[in-house]
C-alpha cells in the first residue's frame, strides 16, 4: 500500500509521471480490483484488467498528458479500433468525461475518476477522496477571477471572430493568461481556430453551462439590500444610474430587471445591480433606500472581482450585465429567477450584440 499524501495539489509535468501515479493508482485503488502483466516494473503498462463483481475486462491504456476535445474527436475511430482503449489522463475535466461517454470511450484520471462501459460492466465514479491531481500547465478554474473575464467577454458576441489582441484590450488580462485560457478553451472544444490568429466560439451554450456548474453567486459578491416605498423600479433604476454618474460610480444592472429589459418573461419585482461602491447616507436618504436583512425590492452587489463590471451593455440607457452574466446570477434565486434565465436564453438575441 502507498503511504504518498494526495490532500495537497499534486502538479503532473510528464508522461512519466503519468505511467508511474497511474501504477499506484491500479494498486492502491479501493472499490476496482485492477491485474496488471506480471514483471512490468515502472514502464508504461501495456494492458490493465479491471475486476468488477464477476466480470473483468482487458484494455490498453492510452496516456495523454494534456488531451482536447479535437485530438480525441479526430482519433476516436483509430483508438476504438484497439481492444478496449482505456484513456488515462491526470484529471477528467467534465468536458472530457461528457464527450468519452457519448463515445464510450473509457477513461480514468489520477484522481480515480473513472467511466467504464462495456457489455456487462459500468463504472461511474467521482473522484476519490484524498486525491487532487492535475497537468501543471492547465488552467486551475477559468470561471473565476480574471480568468471569468476572458470567458465572460467571449460569451458577449456568440458569433464574432476573435483574437487574443481583441481579449487583451478589453479584459485588462495578462496575455500569459488570456494566451492559457484561449488555449484551454480550444482544448476543451469550446473554441475553434478560424486562422493562425483567430478564433471563434464553437459551443458556446457548452461553455455557459460549465460556467453556471462551477459559478457560486453568494460566494462572489456581498450583498447589501434595501426597501423602498417607490413601486416604479424602472424609473428607480434610472434614478440610482443618475446618482452613479453623479459619484464616478461604476453599475451594471442585474438579474431580473436586467433581463427582463433585454427579453421580458417575467415582471420583475427586484432592481438589484453590480456596484463599486455603496451609496453613503445621504444617497439613500434622497433615494428612498433603507438598507434591511432580508428580502427588499433593491439589491446592489459588491463583487470580489471588478470583471462585472469591465464587460457591459447600454439598454433602455441603462448599464447592464453581459447576457451570460444576467443568466448566471438568476440561475441560485427564487422569484421566478430560473425561468427569466431560461427564456432569456432561449431568445434569438441573447449573447448578441
Amino acid at each position: 500500500m502507498n503511504n504518498t499524501d494526495f490532500s495537497k495539489q499534486t502538479d503532473i509535468r510528464s508522461e512519466s509521471e503519468l505511467v508511474q501515479h497511474f501504477r499506484q493508482l491500479v494498486d492502491t485503488d479501493p472499490d476496482l480490483q485492477w491485474q496488471v502483466p506480471p514483471e512490468s516494473g515502472q514502464a508504461p503498462l501495456p494492458w490493465v484488467e479491471v475486476r468488477l463483481d464477476d466480470r473483468s475486462e482487458r484494455f490498453k491504456p492510452l496516456y495523454l498528458l494534456k488531451p482536447s476535445i479535437p485530438e480525441l474527436e479526430s482519433r476516436i475511430d483509430s483508438w476504438n479500433a484497439l481492444n478496449r482503449p482505456l484513456l488515462v489522463v491526470p484529471e477528467l475535466s467534465t468536458r472530457l468525461l461528457d464527450v468519452s461517454r457519448q463515445k464510450r470511450l473509457a477513461a480514468i484520471d489520477l484522481n480515480g475518476r473513472a467511466y467504464i462501459r462495456v457489455p456487462g460492466m459500468l463504472v461511474d465514479r467521482p473522484p476519490l477522496p484524498g486525491r487532487s491531481f492535475r497537468f501543471l500547465l492547465e488552467p486551475r478554474n477559468v470561471f473565476a477571477g480574471i480568468s471569468a473575464r476572458i470567458v465572460r467577454t467571449l460569451l458577449t458576441d456568440r458569433d464574432r471572430i476573435w483574437t487574443q489582441r481583441d481579449l487583451l484590450h478589453r479584459t485588462e488580462a495578462s496575455s500569459g493568461l488570456v494566451s492559457r485560457i484561449v488555449q484551454h478553451l480550444l482544448n476543451q472544444g469550446f473554441l475553434e481556430k478560424k486562422s493562425s490568429r483567430e478564433f471563434r466560439l464553437r459551443e458556446p451554450f457548452p461553455l455557459l453551462d460549465a460556467w453556471a456548474k462551477a459559478d457560486t453567486f453568494a460566494r462572489r459578491v456581498r450583498t447589501i439590500r434595501y426597501t423602498v416605498f417607490a413601486t416604479n423600479l424602472h424609473g428607480l433604476a434610472r434614478e440610482l444610474h443618475a446618482w452613479a454618474q453623479e459619484q464616478s460610480v461604476r453599475i451594471a444592472f442585474t438579474q431580473w430587471l436586467a433581463a427582463w429589459l433585454r427579453q421580458p418573461y417575467t415582471e420583475p419585482v427586484i432592481a438589484s445591480a453590480y456596484i463599486d461602491r455603496l451609496p453613503e447616507p445621504a444617497a439613500l436618504q434622497r433615494l428612498g433606500l433603507r438598507p434591511v436583512e432580508d428580502a427588499g425590492k433593491v439589491w446592489l452587489h459588491i463583487p470580489d472581482e471588478d470583471g462585472p463590471l469591465l464587460e457591459t451593455q447600454l439598454v433602455q440607457n441603462l448599464p447592464l450585465a453581459t447576457d451570460a452574466q444576467i443568466y448566471l446570477d438568476l440561475q441560485q434565486t427564487g422569484l421566478r429567477g430560473p425561468d427569466q434565465a431560461a427564456a432569456l436564453r432561449n431568445w434569438e438575441g441573447f449573447c448578441r450584440p
